[in-house]
């Protein structure tokens, strides 16, 4: 689209806001500079797939952020990585500049303490901070605040040539490779119009579901710790352990890295993968449901998790949250039934519960962990010999594209002008996020990392 074409981004706003109250959900708002201007994105998810509506920053935009709160924290990070000025944009601290405790707090009353659980905190979690202001027990104020780390990720990509840009991808979250350069890789072939071919389709889903797999086995052996379940929490780590190493068997690497690149695979990693799962696929996923029905099974650890943090499904649709946390309260978003899937769209019904509590997340993670066993060898048994990589050749142009990690919806941008211009990225981290505070409320200190470790996500999604 042409400067004279561009509709301005207060225009574009109000199009997008009309677009979602007809039932679209807003999915993403990112700043891109395209010569000299400023240009904010707006992609919504709607029937047909994700819509993409650019316009230029010509001056104050209206912020959206009242009406839908999924637009908060792009608006607050457009304000303060672009400098777009937004009207009447309801949260005013910053997002990405890291302040003083002091500055943030929203409690003036001497019975009132500031309590802050981060950024260093035990273990080898990522660096986040929550500011949390009480009285006791119950949360009164909690301010989110992440973006610790510079890594500076998109900027990254700028100039790499095309068949190393999704090793960058790799490392937005090192926990889940695949879907990072799966989904890159994606937006890229979509703005050359470059036609992967299926065995490489067929090689990247299993690798992504093996992601998935082992993710939510990780999250399942948090909780368990969490519910001082050591056998469990053992147990389940040891089930997560086996998925790495029969990856690195299969690929080289634990997480599978190095495997995919635009316009397919690098080496036919479909062969290893089918020799290894042939040896050893029935006795994981027989291992992996065991230690489930066992944790599942264990009455105490049900009972910490039924109620605690509770997500309405309205609240859930406001903030346009994804992956297990959208699922745990009933909202359907599973890319892979959609235009978000590798190899072929899902079959079957989404993983779904209603009652929006962390049991309900666990309850999902586990069905979906089934499904992904299935899934795996479907794509195993339907791989057809043939080519893996599809010759890439850089075209001006831009595209957007999504895949279901295990956090959910992951979202690429691509713009290519003489070579890769600009890389944007919003993780299913990113989008659920700011649904941690509106968790809270009704619960107390103890339950926090049992809300944490049920929503699943990564910070190092969030500093990129």
């Amino acid at each position: 689209m042409s400067a004279a074409e561009m509709r301005g981004a207060r225009e574009v706003a109000q199009r997008v806001l009309s677009r979602v109250r007809d039932g679209a959900r807003l999915a993403w708002i990112f700043g891109d500079r395209v010569g000299d201007r400023t240009v904010l994105r707006y992609v919504v998810s709607g029937e047909g797939g994700l819509e993409e509506y650019p316009g230029s920053v010509l001056g104050p935009v209206p912020s959206l952020a009242a009406e839908l709160p999924a637009a908060l924290w792009h608006e607050c990070e457009a304000r303060d990585r672009f400098g777009v000025i937004f009207e009447d944009l309801p949260e005013s601290r910053p997002l990405v500049d890291v302040r003083p405790a002091e500055e943030l707090r929203r409690a003036d009353s001497p019975e009132v303490s500031t309590i802050l659980y981060g950024p260093i905190r035990s273990g080898i979690v990522e660096s986040a901070r929550w500011i949390v202001e009480t009285a006791g027990e119950d949360f009164i104020s909690v301010y989110p605040s992440m973006f610790f780390k510079r890594r500076e990720l998109e900027r990254r990509f700028t100039g790499v040539p095309l068949d190393l840009a999704a090793h960058v991808a790799e490392h937005a979250s090192g926990a889940t490779a695949s879907s990072h350069a799966a989904a890159f890789s994606k937006a890229a072939e979509a703005a050359l119009r470059l036609e992967v071919p299926e065995r490489a389709r067929a090689t990247r889903a299993v690798l992504v579901e093996f992601e998935r797999i082992h993710q939510h086995l990780d999250s399942l052996a948090k909780l368990a710790d969490d519910g001082s379940l050591s056998v469990g929490s053992s147990q389940t780590f040891a089930a997560k352990e086996r998925i790495h190493r029969l990856l690195a068997q299969a690929t080289g690497n634990r997480f599978a890295r190095g495997v995919i690149t635009v316009g397919g695979t690098r080496f036919d990693a479909m062969s290893h993968l089918a020799d290894v799962c042939d040896a050893q696929l029935d006795r994981l996923e027989a291992e992996v449901l065991a230690v489930l029905e066992a944790l599942f099974s264990t009455q105490s650890l049900l009972d910490r998790l039924i109620g605690t943090g509770k997500l309405a499904r309205e609240v859930v649709i406001a903030y346009g949250a994804v992956g297990p946390v959208a699922r745990g309260s009933g909202v359907s978003c599973d890319a892979r039934l959609r235009d978000g899937y590798l190899y072929t769209p899902m079959a079957g019904e989404e993983s779904l519960e209603s009652q929006g509590d962390a049991v309900s997340r666990a309850l999902v993670r586990r069905a979906e962990i089934v499904r992904s066993f299935r899934s795996i060898r479907n794509a195993l048994d339907g791989a057809f010999a043939g080519e893996f990589l599809a010759p890439a050749r850089i075209e001006d142009g831009f595209g957007i594209a999504r895949v279901e990690s295990p956090q959910g919806e992951l979202l690429y941008f691509v713009r290519f002008d003489g070579g890769i211009a600009r890389v944007a990225l919003r993780s299913a981290s990113y989008a659920n996020w700011p649904l941690f505070v509106p968790s809270l409320p009704g619960n107390i200190f103890t339950d926090f990392s049992f809300i944490e470790h049920s929503f699943g996500l990564s910070q190092a999604e969030v500093d990129r």
